[in-house]
């Protein structure tokens, strides 16, 4: 999980077992916003151009 996602930062989408068949699992993207101090979601640009918002546990951090 990633604390604090930063905007520019690469990452890497994970959801449990359960959540896998509508969520997108193991994509990749970049953090354009991310919410503050109370704020737990950060918005994601995907690799496949959707843009999603996600909660910041569901985030880890991708090096190419």
């Amino acid at each position: 999980m990633i604390w604090r996602p930063q905007p520019g930062q690469r990452v890497e989408l994970h959801y449990r077992k359960s959540m896998r068949a509508t969520c997108p699992h193991k994509q990749r993207g970049i953090v354009m916003i991310s919410g503050g101090k109370k704020i737990v979601n950060a918005l994601v640009f995907l690799d496949d151009n959707r843009l999603m918002v996600v909660p910041r546990g569901n985030l880890t951090e991708y090096e190419p």
